[in-house]
Formats: structure tokens, C-alpha cells, sequence
């Protein structure tokens, strides 16, 4: 059988009825030329002319009149397998979620997303995890049905990479630092060392702060580097440290931490968050829903696209 095309099945129908190319195009919004096109496949498809010339007017055959009394019911069973698929009510859905992001992001996101999920979806088992080396696998695989990190991630081209709202970046230290509450300027950078935290799949190979400094031919001391933010925030809290993080997370420290502003003559450090699942689920309704709750509870905390 040849590669049969359903949307020759809403032709078939109006032809069937109206037993009229002109008339059919009328209906369809299309040109007569294009129904006689699908007329013709049509008839390669059933073997048989259904429309046939008989005393200057068209009739359809016996199989075409046998198509047109099952035709309907064919229809409306495509109709509802159709709504069917897309048919997605939170309130009701009732599935295990798995949802990774870096730890960074996850530090100031996580709950709030959580209690958003549970208000818009009460019925849904939640787990949100960090994004590890496994994370990619278990996304590819759907074991976990979304992903949260920054943009651009190095990831394969199969899987599907959304950028996000934008995050800025600032530094965080203790406040008995000698930057605390103070302006870095670019002596500073190579005066005390940083610490920087690694995030999967995003800045393994390059830090944020090295790429910054670069065009002053700064290199920064790098005294530590971990993928664990609690041991940046305890080592911080203990050392003269500087960590370069989102200004989000700044704002969810306690009194043992305090910010420092960046000289003007500094570049902005910033980045985009990126969302990230499996392109098999692209257009599951759970993933559309997801990345739309999750770019509306970004705009609330401020987080703007650009």
C-alpha cells in the first residue's frame, strides 16, 4: 500500500458528499486543481475511480458508496484518539515527576518550583535530584523527565536545549573578607583566590570568572573547585574566599556571608538558564506544561528572557 497521507481523509469526505471537485474546493478553502490532485490519490489508494461521470453529472461508485456509510465513524474514532493524546489536566494527572538541576540553581529554585508543582498538581509524586554525570542518560531514557542547568549545555544534538531567563552573576564571600561590602577591582582578582563550583556539563572546561578576566590578561587562583556547594559554602565561611555565583543564591545566604560589587570596568557576569529533556518528549504534554509553569515561576522571581 502507498504512504497514506489522513488528511486525504477530510477530502474524501466532503467529495463524497458534494460528488463535486469545484464544490469541495469551495469548502476546503483550496483551489480545484488540488482536489482533483487528492482525487487521484485517492483512487490509486482504493483502487477504484469513487467519482464517475454518469449523464453529465458525477456519481460515485459502489465502493465510494460503501466508504461514505463507514467513513463518519472512521473519523470521529481519528477525532478522539486525537483529543485523546492531548488532552492534559494537572489537577488530575497522577505520575511520578524526576526533575534534575545543578545544585547552584537548585539551591534558591527548588522549592519554590516544588510548591507550585504541588499546588497546580497535588496528585503528582515529586523528586528533584542534582545534575550529576548520569543526569544526560537518565533524561535520554525519560527516567528523568526534565532538565535545568545554564545555557548552552554540552550536550548530544538529540537532546532538546531551551534557553531560559537570564541570571546574573555576582561574588560572594565572608563577611569578615576584606572585599566584604566592597568594590573588586581587578588588582583583587589576582590578590585572593577563588573558589569556583563546577556544574556538569556547562563550565567543566572554562570558569565564568576566567573567561571575565581574560581580556585583562588576568588569570585568577582557582584555590578550590568542587561540583559540592555545600563545601564551597563551608570553606567560604571559614577562609578568604571569593565565589562567583547567582545573585539569587547571594540573596538566600545568612549573615555569615556578604556580597561584592564588581568594578564597573569589569564585564557583567551573567548567563541564561537552559532547560533541557529528551527529544522523544518534546511534545508530551507534561513537557509543555513543565517548561511553561517553570518560565512563568522565573518571571515571578523576576528573571526575565534576553
Amino acid at each position: 500500500m502507498m504512504n497514506f497521507d489522513y488528511n486525504l481523509l477530510k477530502v474524501l469526505a466532503v467529495l463524497l458528499e458534494t460528488q463535486s471537485t469545484t464544490t469541495t474546493a469551495d469548502k476546503l478553502a483550496t483551489s480545484q486543481p488540488a482536489i482533483s490532485r487528492s482525487l487521484k490519490r485517492l483512487r490509486e489508494l482504493f483502487a477504484d475511480d469513487l467519482l464517475v461521470r454518469s449523464g453529465g453529472q458525477m456519481a460515485l461508485t459502489p465502493k465510494a458508496e460503501n466508504i461514505k456509510t463507514q467513513l463518519p465513524d472512521v473519523l470521529i474514532a481519528i477525532n478522539g484518539l486525537v483529543e485523546q493524546a492531548v488532552e492534559f489536566d494537572p489537577a488530575t494527572v497522577t505520575q511520578d515527576l524526576h526533575i534534575a538541576m545543578n545544585s547552584s540553581i537548585g539551591q534558591w529554585f527548588a522549592a519554590p518550583l516544588a510548591q507550585l508543582i504541588s499546588e497546580k498538581a497535588p496528585q503528582i509524586n515529586l523528586t528533584i535530584e542534582d545534575w550529576t554525570e548520569t543526569t544526560p542518560t537518565k533524561i535520554d531514557t525519560g527516567e528523568i523527565q526534565f532538565g535545568i542547568n545554564y545555557f548552552p549545555m554540552e550536550l548530544p544534538k538529540h537532546f532538546v536545549q531551551r534557553k531560559g531567563g537570564k541570571d546574573h552573576f555576582g561574588i560572594v564571600c565572608s563577611n569578615k573578607h576584606p572585599l566584604a561590602k566592597k568594590v573588586m577591582s581587578i588588582e583583587d582578582c589576582t590578590s585572593y583566590p577563588f573558589a569556583v563550583h563546577i556544574i556538569k556539563d556547562w563550565n567543566e572546561k572554562e570558569q565564568h570568572i576566567s573567561r571575565m578576566l581574560k581580556p585583562f590578561n588576568v588569570e585568577p587562583r582557582i584555590q578550590l573547585r568542587t561540583t559540592h556547594l555545600s563545601v564551597i559554602l563551608d570553606a567560604i565561611s571559614k577562609r578568604d574566599l571569593l565565589f562567583p555565583c547567582s545573585t539569587h543564591l547571594i540573596e538566600q545566604l545568612d549573615k555569615r556571608y556578604a556580597s561584592v560589587q564588581i568594578d564597573s570596568i569589569l564585564p557583567t557576569l551573567e548567563g541564561h538558564f537552559g532547560y533541557v529533556y529528551g527529544v522523544k518528549w518534546r511534545n508530551e504534554p507534561m513537557t509543555q506544561w513543565l517548561e511553561e509553569i517553570i518560565n512563568h515561576l522565573m518571571f515571578s522571581l523576576n528573571i526575565k528572557a534576553n
